[in-house]
């Protein structure tokens, strides 16, 4: 048992690669085991376990999850050995299981979305509306996209100069074009400079875009004039992605900044003309 005592946990690249496998799909105990075997090449279930500093019960019950799996071989004399598959044809195999959830998620989104609609209201002693807080940068943006995608008549933008390239480098553009196709109405309003210019170019082939002269506004998205989205950075004046927001679908809170969203578009020149005046400064 000596030669497998070996502290795994002592190569800093092993909690990273341990990381990176979860990210496949396995849990940190099945990631923790596979690596551990790999790097031992052949070993019973209690030598890995040991090394993995993992007790019986949960060695045995991860191992057997590699093996349904496909991750990992069993030999059929005994002592019984455990023989892990390469890297290579391990993250394939995990990679298509992957591929297979997300093919089955989608056929079920649409009988799931059927049943929903079908299923009576609750009427509770309350009001019906809420607030909610989203935290971090990520979440704040996977949030945006699943509101655009929710609607049924309009999307109102209001948008950084960072938010607008953003938006058009990580696909937000392209769910925003397929809204358009249904006929949804689409505005933005952004601060155009030079640096967006391009992505600025983008929205126009598909939505209303007006430039902004405030630089610092509040960025925010309302959808069907019945929720919005307000992003809020760590700075008042930051230019960068907002790293929280706040989201509400009260009545008035939505039918006041709406209004304020039309003052804004009434007195914000056209998108088209201000890169036309960025292009004349240039030459």
């Amino acid at each position: 048992m000596d030669n497998y005592s070996t502290d795994h946990n002592s190569y800093p690249s092993t909690n990273s690669i341990v990381t990176h496998l979860q990210a496949f799909g396995l849990t940190e105990k099945e990631a923790r085991l596979y690596f551990v075997l790999s790097k031992l090449g052949s070993a019973t279930a209690s030598q890995v376990g040991a090394v993995a500093k993992l007790n019986r019960l949960q060695t045995y019950r991860s191992m057997k999850v590699l093996l349904d799996k496909g991750l990992v071989e069993i030999s059929l004399k005994r002592p019984r050995k455990y023989a892990p598959l390469k890297i290579e044809q391990a993250l394939s195999l995990l990679r298509q299981e992957a591929e297979q959830k997300i093919l089955e998620l989608e056929r079920k989104e649409p009988i799931l979305l059927e049943a929903w609609a079908q299923s009576p209201d609750i009427h509770a002693f309350q009001n019906n509306y809420s607030f909610r807080v989203i935290q971090g940068k990520d979440n704040v943006f996977k949030f945006t996209l699943m509101l655009l995608e929710s609607a049924k008549e309009e999307i109102l933008t209001v948008m950084k100069g960072d938010d607008l390239m953003k938006w058009v480098t990580q696909g937000a553009d392209d769910i925003l074009q397929k809204m358009a196709r249904k006929n949804i109405l689409l505005k933005s309003i952004a601060h155009v400079n030079e640096r967006n210019e391009q992505a600025s170019r983008r929205f126009l082939e598909f939505s209303g875009l007006r430039h902004t002269l405030q630089s610092s506004i509040v960025p925010m998205v309302i959808i069907d004039k019945s929720e919005i989205l307000i992003s809020l950075s760590s700075e008042e004046f930051l230019e960068t992605s907002p790293e929280n927001a706040i989201w509400t679908n009260h009545p008035e809170f939505v039918g006041m900044l709406k209004g304020f969203f039309q003052t804004l578009w009434d007195n914000a020149q056209d998108g088209q003309s201000r890169i036309s005046d960025l292009q004349r400064i240039r030459i």
